[in-house]
């Protein structure tokens, strides 16, 4: 299979490359060592540069003429092939006595002094055809075309393409603090002193003994709502001397702010606490018994 051939024949080519380097001398000056003229095309939009190296070594820009403008236009235009496209950027060079050469590329993207605009890379397709293998990607982007059909990744049944990153949203993170050893707050898998293992610690930290129990969440309230501190329970039976009043500790229970004597094994006395000394005997709700008074009044002390 033939490649297609350009729509300017080689002879007419040679001509107007010729031209346009007849064009750059004008513009040399004396003494010159290089003419460098670039020429940048997608549509309608054309950039053209054109430096002169002087004695120096140092190039500088100079106007191009419009025979370069033009020249360059004409031949690309002239050197299009039916399917494979005409090249976007150009390079020609100039140095004496009158050697010059040019390089054309049609597939790699120049580097732009004004990028062109999206409709710029259409025209260039639709003024110079390509075929579908011929598009460049970058010109594919540009040109606002959508991806070749043999790039394009598999869908799997669910519709996310194979190798598609998922976004990173993060773990949302409760708003709640973190719980601190020894705080309030018992650590996890601990239970706290006082509250049966496997219930919540309630709001304010565990009960202490002789302390009512708040409602929990999820726990039904008795009719009338819930207890108040020192109320006897429903289905309890009442201690001996009558229902404890509110600030006194029930029998049985420690009063707030003492220390319960530790439990000593072996024999004592009754009434006998683990110091030694005895304890007088105290009626429930009461204060203690002092000793009687014989009759007759109390006894007479001894004369020494």
């Amino acid at each position: 299979m033939t490649e297609p051939q350009p729509v300017m024949d080689q002879a007419e080519q040679d001509q107007l490359t010729r031209q346009v380097g007849r064009a750059l001398l004008t513009v040399a000056g004396a003494d010159w060592k290089q003419v460098r003229a670039e020429y940048r095309s997608a549509g309608r939009h054309i950039e053209v540069d054109v430096f002169v190296t002087g004695p120096d070594g140092a190039p500088r820009m100079v106007r191009p003429p419009v025979e370069v403008v033009d020249g360059l236009g004409r031949l690309r235009q002239g050197m299009y092939r039916p399917g494979r496209g005409t090249w976007i950027s150009a390079e020609y060079l100039l140095e004496p006595p009158s050697s010059f050469s040019a390089e054309f590329e049609p597939d790699v993207e120049p580097r732009w002094r004004r990028v062109p605009p999206p409709i710029g890379f259409a025209d260039e397709l639709r003024f110079f055809p390509r075929a579908d293998e011929h598009i460049p990607d970058w010109l594919r982007q540009r040109a606002g075309l959508p991806p070749a059909t043999g790039e394009q990744p598999p869908t799997p049944p669910g519709g996310q393409a194979v190798g598609t990153p998922t976004p990173d949203v993060g773990t949302p993170t409760p708003d709640v603090g973190t719980p601190t050893p020894g705080a309030d707050t018992p650590t996890s898998g601990a239970d706290t002193p006082g509250q049966p293992a496997g219930q919540p610690t309630p709001p304010g930290g565990a009960v202490r003994p002789g302390q009512p129990v708040p409602a929990h969440a999820g726990q039904p309230t008795p009719p009338g709502g819930s207890p108040q501190p020192g109320a006897q329970q429903a289905g309890q039976p009442t201690p001996p001397g009558g229902e404890p009043r509110p600030g006194f500790p029930g029998p049985g229970q420690q009063a707030p702010g003492q220390q319960r004597p530790a439990f000593q094994p072996g024999p004592q006395q009754p009434g006998t606490p683990p110091s030694g000394g005895p304890v007088p005997f105290q009626q429930p709700g009461g204060a203690p018994n002092q000793p009687s008074t014989p009759p007759g009044g109390p006894p007479s002390q001894p004369a020494w």
